[in-house]
């Protein structure tokens, strides 16, 4: 029950910066065109992290060690980050409340033990706030690793969110052999239920977000989580905002190769653009290098946005210059179950970055890896 990232190295994020930087420097050449901007908005943003493994002797894909996400949480506390329980950011963004100028939630998936033992008390020290996205049925069967509800009920007692990440870790955009999609949905929402009823009894905690396991979704998916009431998070890089589709809100990965200070401030201090258009808007696709249509607002020069994909630049084929829409699509063909190409563009007079990664998984039935 692992994420597997989106296979960029460990400088990826860094040479798309670097992009970013070298495309401002040639527009500033230019105005006209470089200067276009989208109509203000009102802008409210946060980043929200996820977590797995907190040890050095777990899968390193899905880990930090100790001491990685203790500078983490020093670099918040430095640079006067507020760290707000994920229920009043939801809440917040969902009515556009006025945002702190830096705001992050901390989340930690699977619930496993490492998190007890030496996350959630690393946290306590800084006094931050936390999630824990707990897959039920490995806690019922007492599997090797994870938490127990003795522990589970001790972290919600000392006011961690406790929410819902399924019952068995599915690949929800799979399946099952002989599974028509209509089985498979009402399969899902039962399993979604299951695991809320059985958290809610636990912990007398109720709250209606939901982590996509592994962080997989469709059209499907998200029509059946807003006809619930739920709150949905992903695992696809990026910030979120008042405009953000709260289906599907991206987090962002900070263990493995994301885990160093120089890459996690990048995406700590990152902007949600507000998306227009994003069409497709699922990220199931059988294509190995499949077009995207994207509409995005903001405070940039539409001559300072930059797309990527595995870290190369990407041709943005203009429809409409002046509105920001445009469509893109790799050259490379990624063989992967899951990559995205992402868009940034600094924001005007800073050194923030607005940041959207439209994530692609490649569904393959029977065969979830």
């Amino acid at each position: 029950m692992v994420f597997l990232p989106l296979p960029r190295s460990r400088n990826v994020l860094t040479r798309c910066v670097k992009l970013a930087l070298l495309s401002a420097g040639l527009a500033a050449f230019s105005l006209g065109t470089a200067l276009a901007q989208t109509a203000p908005s009102p802008e409210g943003h946060a980043v929200i992290t996820i977590y797995h493994h907190v040890s050095d002797s777990t899968p390193r894909s899905t880990s930090l060690t100790a001491d990685e996400l203790r500078i983490q949480m020093e670099y918040l506390r430095d640079n006067n980050f507020e760290v707000w329980p994920l229920d009043r950011l939801i809440q917040a963004l969902q009515n556009k409340e006025p945002l702190p100028e830096r705001t992050a939630a901390l989340t930690f998936d699977d619930a496993y033990t490492s998190i007890y033992d030496t996350g959630w008390p690393l946290l306590q020290e800084f006094g931050f706030p936390m999630t824990l996205f707990v897959t039920t049925q490995p806690i019922n069967d007492h599997q090797r690793g994870y938490m127990n509800w003795d522990q589970i009920r001790e972290m919600s007692e000392g006011g961690v969110i406790i929410a819902n990440h399924m019952v068995n870790h599915p690949h929800m955009v799979d399946a099952l052999p002989g599974e028509t999609n209509a089985d498979r949905l009402a399969r899902l929402r039962a399993e979604l239920l299951e695991a809320q009823e059985d958290i809610k009894r636990e912990t007398g905690q109720d709250h209606k977000i939901m982590a996509y396991p592994y962080g997989e979704f469709d059209d499907d998916i998200t029509a059946m989580i807003e006809e619930l009431g739920f709150v949905a998070l992903a695992q696809n890089s990026g910030a979120v905002g008042y405009y953000s589709d709260f289906t599907a809100l991206p987090r962002y990965p900070l263990a493995a190769s994301f885990a160093d200070i120089e890459s996690a401030r990048t995406k700590l201090n990152s902007l949600a653009f507000q998306v227009l258009e994003h069409s497709p808007r699922s990220p199931v696709t059988d294509s190995k290098n499949p077009p995207v249509t994207l509409q995005l607002a903001g405070d940039f020069n539409v001559s300072q946005l930059g797309c990527y994909a595995n870290g190369k630049p990407l041709t943005l084929q203009w429809l409409d210059r002046e509105a920001v829409r445009f469509t893109i699509q790799a050259d490379e063909e990624f063989q992967m179950r899951r990559y995205g190409y992402i868009c940034t563009a600094p924001k005007r007079g800073t050194n923030r970055y607005y940041w959207f990664n439209k994530l692609w998984i490649r569904s393959v039935p029977g065969n979830a890896d």
